[in-house]
């Protein structure tokens, strides 16, 4: 319960210091609540059932600085996969640094005794300005805009991470129309097809992509986390050999162990260009409770392996 403290809720808003996001305490997010509760169910109930029957434990993570709520990835997958989550750090088998700031110094402060069995600790910026010019490096060309001098559509959203307010616009723009905190992009048209846009999330978990969630959104929803239809893939299904390659290659540059990162294909010139990295990644809640435990369950053995590692 600790990830409630100092939330204030005003005017059907639940308003979250840590991070200073805000979330409307509406029809949809209580529609979108239903899927995680029936899946901590399932868990619950998968926790007792290796009790009963005497399985061991595969080891013991504890969420640090910040604790994880039960509707995180890292959560939940480290419930499917049968690790105990336990509150202090130092008796932990694996500490998993969860601070869902943009910007994280916690790769300095943690404490030393801590770090070699630490998972996202060199993860320090996730802004759409460093992603950009981290993906710009490893792929070799840009995503990111000048909007004084670009000519076409680009897309305006905040730099800071899970706000999901992005735009369209049309540039070049004036000196006085740049807003200061955004980052500026090309626009990379996904549309397919007749049913809107569509975009690729695929997990990350120490040098695996594990699964990958292709997403179909309504056009005038493209930025948001409503959802029209998704369907779940492996990496060779979204991407190629090459792509899966240099996928991996900036993960590592980003100093990612554990998340999601949102890949996005242009049809005109069929690249792909990553345009949010997320450490403190929720679920993909567009699915049925059958397809979200597969997709777990993958994602669940990429984690395990990845403890196997940081534990020998």
């Amino acid at each position: 319960m600790g990830h409630f403290k100092g939330v204030r809720v005003k005017k059907g808003v639940a308003h979250f210091p840590h991070t200073g996001a805000e979330i409307p305490l509406n029809a949809t997010f209580f529609k979108s609540a239903i899927p995680i509760v029936l899946f901590n169910s399932y868990l619950l109930l998968k926790k007792y059932a290796r009790t009963y029957t005497g399985q061991p434990v595969i080891a013991t993570l504890a969420f640090h600085p910040q604790p994880s709520g039960p509707w995180y990835n890292a959560w939940l997958a480290a419930r499917m996969a049968g690790i105990d989550i336990i509150k202090d750090p130092y008796s932990a088998d694996i500490v998993f640094v969860f601070d869902d700031k943009t910007e994280s110094n916690m790769g300095e402060v943690l404490d030393s005794s801590l770090k070699a069995k630490a998972i996202n600790l060199h993860i320090e910026d996730i802004s759409k300005t460093h992603v950009a010019k981290t993906f710009a490096q490893v792929f070799g060309y840009d995503i990111e805009i000048d909007p004084l001098t670009y000519k076409g559509k680009a897309v305006q959203k905040s730099d800071i991470n899970g706000t999901h307010d992005g735009i369209v616009i049309d540039c070049p723009l004036s000196p006085d129309a740049v807003k200061p905190g955004c980052a500026y992009q090309r626009l990379v048209d996904s549309t397919f097809s007749d049913r809107g846009s569509e975009d690729l999330r695929m997990a990350y978990i120490g040098g695996e992509i594990p699964v990958v969630f292709h997403k179909y959104k309504a056009l005038d929803k493209r930025f948001g986390t409503d959802y029209a239809h998704v369907d779940i893939w492996n990496a060779d299904q979204a991407f190629s050999e090459d792509e899966q390659r240099k996928l991996i290659e900036f993960c590592e540059a980003m100093g990612l162990d554990f998340g999601a990162v949102d890949v996005m294909r242009d049809k005109h010139d069929g690249r792909i260009y990553v345009v949010d990295v997320n450490k403190t990644c929720m679920p993909v809640l567009s699915l049925s409770q059958k397809e979200q435990r597969r997709a777990f369950r993958l994602i669940a053995d990429a984690l395990t392996n990845l403890i196997e590692r940081v534990k020998a």
